[in-house]
């Protein structure tokens, strides 16, 4: 802010004056912006008001606090027993409007565009702002921006100096480093409009860019250090821009890089010959002797031991020669922070002291620790949550007011808040409080959960099938869902309407009923189902929930091909199913769309009981496992996860097992390669009739390739039977293949192709393409 310049009280304010006197008028001049109405609001001082030397003193303060003026000058007369004051003012303008002229490879969209700013009085909104913005921090980088730089209100020298810098750092980043920026401000009475004229100058563009020197590191190692990129007609860059700012910020980037893997004693230069905006770029490299890492020490630990804080990190350092590099050191002490603030020590420093040895070309390091005392959280605020009620979030939370900060059950909370599956992102961020004392920062943006979608989905069973839905996640901010959906396909059919109390009566507990109407068209049969279901589910500690459920069907199957099999035949007609389900889960998965860590196991149990009205007689077993690993041994960003089930349905009573209770092994969901249910069970025709065990094993190799982008490996192993005694490892089927994964906005999308390892009757084709809409293996 503009310090005053001028602060003249004159001497006819003499201190001797005790008798009292009004002031018979107020004049104001000198503004050109601010309207003398607004002055005159903002005094204190008010025509036919007493006379008061601290009040004139106080309206001074009142106006330069508002940043408008540059320079307030007050002059008193006294006039008949009264005194006529006269506010001498200096204004700055208020910006309405901001121009650019000169501008030709920019237009004025792209400017504004990145700068960040708004050009004109209410033409941009925030949620414009930050639309197509994915990351956290180019969001609050572009919101700071508008913040700052905000129109209809005055904008500083400083405000305005800041714009043309950016203004500039754009060009340079264009390749235009010898732009010119200057500005002029266009008055109006009461606002004004800011210009700024731009002489962009000569464009200067990178041709190649050589390395000369570099022995350890590849030429494509170090440009992707590099924001300064070479020429690239392959992937249409013709004209990447020079910049030699930039430039010396990329050379300074790759000297630290060296130091950072030990070559603590690396030269770097770099030398441009330019010829008609042409810049071929030389970057010439003295290595050096490469330092090791010699001893290191932690002191002041007095709650894990050396072993625990150090962990298997120096361990991977030495099988890559055990080299001095800064990656190391920083992920030692990230992980001694990590250990403490497991424990509630969430103020641990830990200060590094380096010792170069230059003759044995080592480094020997001392970590001292200072543990500090438990951190305790005062408060949790929480923002962003428009739609949902506090209590929803709070709930999930497994780190409390007033009790300690624990890292563990902040990551948790964050875990269990983003998998409700009602926010696009979750940030718990801890900010201090005093001594020992932590506020939480909840920070979420909440999806749209009320959605009205008309889309397609596809799998091998139910094919390419159709559906309008109405669904209402998050229902009036109560965390519930109601759903309506109504699918239709050339082969499949699924209406149904349900709701999902969450924390039924205040309790851990969820309470789900749906009432449904689905077909699904199989080769050789129809089978058509409508019913009704209610399902009670409770979280009794952290990872584990148990449920038991009730189900009431009427079964149909029609439709059934004259030469199926007896059995197939066997099932034409209707019965009425009454099942009771049981359920026990244990889920430690980081996120359930696409987890990297964590586990998965559930246990169901299924009896169909002959009670009202009730004609089916089975009880059916499904174990299920899954475990997903990161790649901590060289911390390549693969995520390994395992998948095994084991499943049987017996009948009792003379009973047999319906059909579509069966397990058909083979396809999307279980052994990829194999058509839907060729891994089990054929009849005589080779049709799949399905099986009554199973058991699958399934792994899968995934890299993520961008934010919800991944590719993977797999291979499916295991089998249909009907006894036990047919899962001789030489029986058993598998496939093998690659594969994409999508997470979009709308659903999860699959893609794999998958090669069998055993050709069977009816399915004798090498390999298969496997496509899903709507869910993951």
């Amino acid at each position: 802010m503009i310090r005053p310049v001028l602060y003249i009280l004159p001497v006819l304010l003499w201190a001797g004056l005790t008798f009292s006197q009004v002031v018979s008028k107020i004049e104001i001049k000198g503004n050109r912006y601010v309207p003398e109405d607004l002055i005159k609001e903002i005094l204190v001082t008010k025509e036919g008001s007493e006379f008061s030397v601290e009040k004139v003193r106080a309206d001074i303060r009142r106006l330069f606090r508002t940043g408008f003026f540059k320079r307030i000058e007050v002059h008193r007369f006294d006039e008949d027993g009264k005194v006529r004051l006269l506010y001498v003012v200096e204004d700055q303008p208020v910006i309405y409007k901001i121009e650019f002229e000169g501008n030709e490879e920019l237009d004025d969209e792209d400017l504004a565009d990145k700068l960040g700013i708004e050009t004109e009085v209410g033409k941009l909104d925030v949620d414009e702002l930050i639309t197509g913005y994915t990351s956290s921090p180019a969001i609050e980088e572009r919101l700071e921006i508008q913040r700052r730089i905000k129109l209809g209100r005055v904008l500083s020298q400083k405000d305005i100096k800041f714009l043309i810098d950016r203004i500039k750092e754009i060009y340079r980043e264009e390749g235009y480093p010898d732009v010119e920026v200057s500005y002029e401000i266009v008055p109006k009475k009461g606002a004004s409009k800011l210009v700024f004229h731009i002489k962009e100058r000569e464009q200067k563009y990178v041709v190649d860019i050589v390395f000369k020197g570099n022995k350890t590191f590849s030429d494509g190692d170090l440009m992707d250090l590099m924001q300064t990129e070479d020429r690239n007609i392959l992937i249409f860059r013709l004209k990447p821009p020079f910049s030699e700012e930039v430039l010396k910020e990329d050379i300074e980037r790759i000297r630290e890089f060296y130091k950072g893997e030990g070559f603590l004693e690396v030269k770097v230069d770099y030398k441009v010959e330019k010829k008609n905006g042409r810049h071929d770029i030389y970057i010439f490299i003295e290595e050096g002797p490469r330092y090791k890492l010699g001893e290191l020490r932690i002191e002041g630990n007095t709650l894990y031991a050396y072993s625990e804080l150090v962990g298997n990190i120096l361990k991977k350092n030495k099988r890559k020669g055990g080299f001095y590099r800064e990656a190391v050191i920083q992920k030692i002490k990230g992980n001694i922070r990590s250990l403490y603030a497991e424990i509630g020590f969430a103020n641990v420093f830990v200060e590094e002291r380096k010792e170069i040895d230059t003759r044995g070309k080592k480094v020997n390091l001392t970590l001292k620790v200072h543990e500090g005392k438990p951190v305790y959280i005062r408060k949790v605020k929480i923002e962003g949550n428009y739609e949902t009620r506090d209590y929803v979030i709070r709930r999930e939370l497994r780190v409390q007011e007033q009790e300690l900060a624990i890292k563990g059950g902040i990551r948790r909370s964050r875990s269990r808040i983003l998998n409700l599956g009602y926010y696009e992102d979750v940030q718990i961020q801890p900010i201090p409080a005093g001594d020992e004392k932590w506020d939480l920062l909840v920070k979420i943006r909440e999806r749209f959960t009320g959605q009205f979608s008309v889309g397609l989905s596809y799998n091998e069973v139910t094919k390419l099938s159709a559906f309008v839905s109405l669904k209402k996640g998050n229902f009036m901010g109560t965390g519930d869902v109601l759903g309506l959906s109504v699918s239709y396909g050339s082969q499949y059919k699924d209406n149904s309407i349900s709701y999902t109390d969450k924390w039924f009566m205040n309790k851990p507990v969820d309470l789900t009923w749906s009432l449904f109407d689905r077909r699904i068209e199989y080769t050789t049969y129809t089978v058509e189902r409508q019913g009704a279901s209610a399902t009670f589910s409770k979280e009794f500690w952290e990872y584990w929930r148990w449920s038991i459920g009730l189900s009431f069907q009427r079964i149909k199957y029609s439709d059934i091909d004259p030469n199926a099999s007896v059995f197939v035949r066997e099932q034409e007609g209707r019965r009425e199913s009454r099942k009771i389900i049981f359920g026990l889960s244990r889920d430690t998965r980081d996120f359930f769309l696409f987890p990297t860590e964590g586990s998965y196991a559930s246990l169901s149990y299924s009896l169909a009981v002959p009670a009202l009205g009730g004609t089916e007689k089975f009880h059916r077993v499904v174990l299920t496992g899954s475990k997903f690993l990161k790649d901590t041994y060289f911390d390549s960003g693969f995520v390994f996860s395992t998948k095994a089930t084991v499943g049987f349905v017996e009948p009792y009573g003379g009973e047999e097992v319906p059909l579509d209770e069966r397990f058909f092994v083979g396809g999307d969901f279980t052994i990829r390669g194999y058509d839907y249910g060729m891994a089990g069970v054929v009849d005589q025709n080779n049709d799949p009739i399905g099986s009554t065990k199973e058991l699958i094993l399934n792994f899968e190799l995934n890299y993520k390739l961008h934010d919800m982008l991944y590719t993977g490996v797999f291979y499916d192993t295991g089998l249909g039977a009907n006894s036990w005694g047919d899962f001789d490892p030489k029986n058993w089927r598998g496939g093998y293949g690659v594969g994409i994964r999508f997470i979009t906005p709308m659903a999860p999308i699959r893609l794999d192709w998958a090669w069998k390892t055993k050709k069977v009757p009816g399915d004798t084709s090498s390999s298969r393409i496997h496509f899903v809409i709507g869910g993951f293996f």
